[in-house]
């Protein structure tokens, strides 16, 4: 699992970063109220920044496109493979934050006169 993140390449430290902000700021939740939207909108921006780091992948992968006679199709298959990696990192965190968002705003929702 860890070599699958790291194949991501260059793209996923900022989405790795942004889960440890996650998971740190969710553990400051667990005693009192902390920033609680800033957990969505972490989630947010790290799924667009997958979703335009796959398309910089994508882009890299079929750059090779006019020298596809000289290359095995496993090998594009592993490229085009390896930029849906931090798609599917920033939907996961995306979902993470989703969750954790809901049960903290739940928890410490402030009570209406």
């Amino acid at each position: 699992m860890i070599q699958y993140l790291l194949s991501g390449g260059i793209f996923m430290i900022p989405i790795l970063l942004s889960l440890c902000f996650l998971i740190f700021i969710s553990f400051k939740n667990l005693k009192s109220a902390y920033h609680i939207d800033k957990i969505i909108l972490t989630g947010s921006v790290t799924a667009i920044f997958g979703i335009i780091a796959t398309g910089f992948g994508i882009i890299n992968a079929l750059n090779i496109a006019p020298d596809i006679s000289k290359i095995a199709p496993h090998i594009l298959w592993h490229g085009m493979k390896t930029s849906l990696v931090t798609t599917f990192s920033g939907g996961f965190i995306l979902f993470f934050s989703t969750i954790a968002w809901f049960f903290f705003s739940k928890r410490y929702k402030t009570q209406a006169l």
